[in-house]
């Protein structure tokens, strides 16, 4: 086990930052062979720059760990009574790179650059679920998968009670903090909310643009940049992660030596295009198509707002992935109204996929209806998400039946007229085609709300492809769930 080196003897903890003190606790605790006793089951081990930093995992480890102070090296920390698995990445880091808590409540942001930095670097490489920033005056305890601030403070105190005292006490200091409450929906809601309002204002306030145009763009934006985050564009070069860290080589740069007048910053606008180009093109995804307003927003755009623009796409980095869930950005798009909705029809709704689907075991005669006025956003995904859901279901049933040699029963409804030669068992890989196709119909007056709902459509269709370990599928299906509310009537009357 590897530790720090000691401190100066003597030094006065008044005279201490906050890491300094933190690691000398610690010191003040261990065995004369540097070994923490068995009262203090912690085991951590100093994480050092690999060396010949070829690979990008050696490159991002090294970046991270020069950063700290000689003598305060980062560690990974475990508790091998309860588990081998390392829970935690302990950073001390000196002045300048953590935040004012401020900053971060004042721009509804959770995370500075460095911050946004480090995680993205660490993700890849380490399965920790915390890593515990320690600066000089503040530190910051993350959760990594959520990249959501669960606890801070500026006193030694407050550290001490968040890590050491439970160590003394033998408690499972991962099951503790897994135990901290984390932020609602509808916090997540209402802070993303805000931010997005901030940069409407921002972005809209000089090119006379409707905020509806602007939200459009941004849910566009966000839509790429969870494609890139999780997917991935082609471009290496287009992959917003490796421009984001590109600027903050920039800005080191700059900071240092004045900056390379050669290097030309980040351009939101370019990346916005080509992404969407390339996404829609491969997806058949007709929500990244532009309309009208939307052109016009970008020939009349100066170059002031470009650089704004750009700014708001990488500062999508800054917040919590918790933030951009399906989930959240529902309910970050419903209004007032819809909320009510979706509470009125959660409580009054038997919503049984298969009792309100018109089908036999495989072949859907009648899709469900949405009235997107009529139920709202909220109440819509909610039966978009249920009949994904079921789909999965149906195909997982229809695998094992396969697999077990065993042929689909297929129960044919005799009013209907399913076409025979056509019928085939779907699988997994069909399950977003079949859903959209098949077995939902929106019916919708407002283009915006049918743009939003297919926004948060296709965030849900990610979601589950991960989730699901499934590839993405063409989604032209989606647009073809879609009916104007008059067509729909027309076709009601014939």
């Amino acid at each position: 086990m590897a530790a720090g080196a000691p401190l100066q003897a003597g030094l006065p903890d008044n005279r201490m930052n906050l890491y300094e003190r933190f690691w000398k606790t610690l010191d003040a605790r261990r065995e004369t062979d540097g070994t923490l006793p068995p009262d203090f089951p912690l085991a951590m081990t100093a994480v050092h720059p690999p060396e010949g930093a070829l690979s990008e995992a050696a490159r991002d480890i090294a970046t991270i760990v020069r950063r700290s102070p000689r003598r305060f090296p980062a560690m990974v920390v475990s508790q091998p009574a309860v588990s081998p698995r390392p829970f935690c990445f302990i950073y001390s880091l000196g002045r300048g790179e953590l935040p004012e808590f401020a900053q971060l409540f004042e721009n509804y942001v959770d995370k500075n650059a460095f911050i946004a930095e480090t995680l993205l670097r660490l993700r890849p490489h380490y399965d920790m679920p915390y890593v515990l920033f320690v600066g000089e005056t503040s530190f910051f305890l993350y959760d990594v998968q959520l990249e959501e601030l669960l606890r801070w403070g500026t006193d030694f105190n407050a550290l001490d009670e968040l890590i050491l005292q439970p160590a003394a006490e033998g408690a499972d200091i991962a099951a503790v903090w897994n135990g901290v409450s984390r932020k609602s929906v509808a916090q997540r809601s209402e802070e993303f909310g805000r931010w997005l309002d901030l940069w409407k204002a921002c972005i809209g306030a000089r090119m006379n643009t409707t905020p509806a145009t602007v939200e459009m763009l941004m849910q566009k934006v966000i839509l790429l940049f969870l494609y890139d985050l999780h997917f991935g564009l082609a471009d290496h070069d287009m992959r917003l992660r490796t421009n984001f860290l590109d600027q903050r080589r920039k800005s080191a740069r700059r900071g240092r030596k004045g900056g390379d007048p050669d290097q030309l910053p980040f351009d939101g606008v370019a990346w916005l295009h080509e992404a969407s180009q390339e996404v829609r093109d491969r997806y058949r995804m007709e929500f990244l198509f532009w309309n009208e307003a939307e052109t016009t927003f970008f020939a009349l755009l100066t170059e002031e707002g470009r650089r704004q623009f750009s700014q708001f796409v990488l500062e999508l980095f800054l917040l919590s992935q918790s933030k951009l869930t399906a989930l959240v950005q529902t309910d970050v798009f419903s209004d007032p109204d819809a909320k009510l909705k979706l509470w009125k029809f959660a409580v009054t709704e038997d919503l049984n996929i298969r009792k309100r689907l018109h089908m036999d075991d495989i072949n859907v005669y009648q899709a469900i209806p949405i009235d997107l006025e009529e139920s709202g956003v909220g109440w819509a995904m909610h039966v978009v998400t249920s009949v994904l859901a079921f789909w999965r279901e149906r195909v997982t049933e229809f695998r094992e039946q396969l697999s077990l040699g065993k042929r689909v029963q297929v129960q044919f409804d005799m009013f209907q007229q399913p076409d025979i030669e056509h019928a085939r068992v779907p699988t997994e890989r069909d399950i977003f085609e079949t859903a959209f196709s098949t077995s939902i119909r929106v019916i919708y007056e407002n283009p915006a709300d049918r743009a939003t709902l297919e926004y948060l459509m296709i965030l849900k269709v990610f979601e589950f492809s991960r989730e699901w370990n499934l590839p993405l599928q063409p989604l032209d299906n989606i647009a073809d769930a879609f009916v104007r509310k008059e067509h729909f009537e027309g076709i009601e009357e014939l």
